[in-house]
């Protein structure tokens, strides 16, 4: 199936391709070709068993905003703004640039790119481009802390497992522009922190990891960058309390704060976070800096267990680039 601008397409909006996939009610795997081109529209996608491949540059936008008010008057909340929301399992995204534009400030706040309510889900050489909470990757907590309800897009499915792996994806963001409570594998993803406007530095991850969970976020060969003028930016803070984030190998710039990470103004974190990184050289000087209840190792054999293979036991679903069916 082809979508694109031009008349031979078959489809003119990735919404509308979408939408007659998951009508014909066929479970075999299908691949969504997008010719080049911008396409402004929120795409919501419940199917599994689909490849979308982007052929050149294909750029989805859209600009909802957690402070925008619905029908009623009420804000529609962080949940309610993706511009693309993915609800299914075995998942394969490939060359695709997901935008929210919506900005940032205090009449934005959160602004979500990507909502990955998904399993066994690949993402390769993809862009997510956003401010605050650019990419959330379910599932969500059990509850929320400041409204009654997370709202948003309504759940049609809820998986045993959320395990979704990101092979040279650029990511960008202000603050907690990757959270959620995956099993996620960032490797040799670039991910670049912006100018948080009049509030300093910000955090890049904001790991909800579900208790008793062995993995949450492992970022594997990445690279850490910023704006210029960016400092002060944290590793991470807690959405919940046993949140697990691990940096394998990463080269970070000088915008990453010394103190590495912060417990959400919540001493108590400390003592059930997972927070681990693994560094080729100095260790001893990285670990004098950062708090004291991270983690800071030379490059050694504990992080073997931090390898794909292990963090997705029992299934190979990472190799799916090369397994699901064209047609």
């Amino acid at each position: 199936m082809l979508v694109g601008k031009q008349s031979f397409c078959d489809y003119h909006s990735v919404q509308a391709a979408v939408d007659a996939l998951e009508r014909s009610g066929s479970a075999k795997p299908e691949t969504l070709f997008i010719l080049a081109g911008r396409y402004e529209e929120a795409v919501t996608i419940y199917r599994s068993d689909l490849r979308i491949v982007g052929i050149g540059n294909v750029e989805i936008t859209m600009n909802r905003y957690a402070k925008e008010r619905d029908e009623h008057g009420e804000e529609i909340g962080t949940f309610a703004t993706p511009t693309l929301f993915l609800g299914g399992s075995r998942l394969v995204l490939d060359n695709l640039v997901i935008v929210n534009t919506a900005g940032q400030g205090p009449d934005i706040g959160q602004a979500v790119a990507v909502y990955a309510h998904c399993d066994q889900t690949v993402f390769r050489n993809c862009s997510f481009k956003g401010h605050q909470d650019t990419l959330f990757t379910g599932p969500l907590p059990p509850a929320p802390r400041e409204r009654q309800s997370f709202g948003g897009i309504p759940l049609r499915e809820h998986h045993a497992h959320y395990r979704q792996y990101y092979m040279n994806c650029y990511i960008e963001g202000t603050v907690d522009f990757i959270f959620g409570g995956a099993t996620a594998y960032f490797e040799g993803c670039q991910i670049h922190s912006l100018n948080h406007a009049g509030e300093g530095g910000g955090y890049i991850t904001a790991a909800s990891t579900p208790k008793g969970q062995e993995h949450g976020y492992v970022f594997d060969a990445c690279y850490l960058t910023a704006e210029p003028g960016v400092s002060g930016v944290y590793l991470g803070r807690p959405w919940r309390e046993f949140a697990k984030t691990a940096f394998l190998h990463c080269r970070m710039g000088g915008h990453i704060h010394p103190l590495g990470w912060d417990n959400w103004n919540d001493p108590a974190n400390e003592a059930t976070v997972s927070y681990k990184e693994y560094v080729r050289k100095d260790a001893a000087i990285v670990r004098q800096e950062r708090v004291p209840w991270a983690e800071c190792s030379e490059t050694g054999h504990e992080e073997e267990r931090f390898r794909k293979e292990i963090v997705f036991a029992g299934t190979d679903f990472w190799k799916l680039i090369n397994c699901v069916t064209d047609s």
